[in-house]
């Protein structure tokens, strides 16, 4: 069965893929490219710096670039959910296939993607130093860390509180202990913000200060992109997977069920 789940869930990825590829390019290369060409006039008309070969040129990068990544993005997010689906089947009450794929989008979504994203969004070119990409990373990957650990456990403190509490009061208090363990995070691990404020101090000529702060408009385009684009993925592949889960696991026994009292 998990063979076949997995099969499944990976299909739903590939689809997933596709409509994430043509949010992205329809959506999120626009930033992408306003955010290159500021990097562009910081380094020649600021810093004087030549030009820089890129290894893969953006006609590539926002095509067949973009395409394979969101691709092997979506079709590894649903072969995960699959197992995890796999995994919890049958044991989050009172959710049948469809539900148990949607409620595990959600919170992975939730847990994986939203709540580490609020604390350290996504930056698009231009925006971030070099130096600090490590440190950056290790933060980031811990907030994933703590956030997916805190979901888990929420999720059983709510089944195991079902029976005494009831649904609606066993959700509440497992949400709320999931996001005090978030505001924590928020409050303990240390902010980054590398977005230029000010002006580069070697301005010239009649370059102004507008000129060579990053436009906010464009920062927030990117990361409204890029939390949409993983909103598209995430979606798509927990409602189409639900779908073809339901048809393997619960249409035939509904089938065997409607062919036994006919037969009565």
């Amino acid at each position: 069965m998990i063979g076949s789940l997995l099969v499944r869930g990976m299909l739903a990825g590939v689809l997933a893929g596709v409509l994430g590829f043509a949010f992205a390019w329809l959506v999120g290369e626009g930033p992408v490219d306003r955010a290159i060409a500021f990097e562009s006039f910081v380094e020649h008309t600021v810093h004087h710096e030549p030009p820089e070969e890129a290894l893969v040129g953006r006609p590539l990068q926002s095509s067949a670039g973009l395409a394979t990544g969101t691709l092997i993005y979506g079709t590894a997010l649903g072969g995960i959910l699959a197992l995890v689906f796999g995994a919890t089947y049958g044991r989050l009450r009172p959710f049948a296939a469809r539900g148990t794929a949607a409620l595990i989008g959600a919170l992975g979504f939730t847990a994986v993607y939203l709540a580490p994203f609020l604390k350290y969004p996504a930056n698009p070119p231009s925006i971030g130093d070099p130096d600090t990409i490590q440190y950056r990373t290790g933060l980031y990957l811990v907030m994933i860390a703590v956030s997916v650990t805190a979901m888990v456990l929420a999720v059983m403190l709510q089944q195991r509180l079902l029976a005494r509490r009831g649904g609606w009061n066993a959700t509440l208090i497992a949400g709320g202990a999931y996001l005090a363990v978030i505001a924590i995070c928020y409050l303990r691990l240390p902010p980054i913000n590398e977005v230029p404020q000010e002006a580069l101090p070697t301005v010239i000529d009649a370059v102004t200060d507008a000129d060579v702060t990053f436009p906010p408009t464009v920062l927030w385009a990117f990361r409204v992109s890029s939390l949409g684009l993983q909103a598209v993925i995430w979606t798509t592949v927990a409602l189409v997977f639900g779908v073809l889960a339901e048809r393997q696991l619960e249409r035939p026994r509904h089938r065997a069920v409607e062919s036994r009292l006919a037969k009565a």
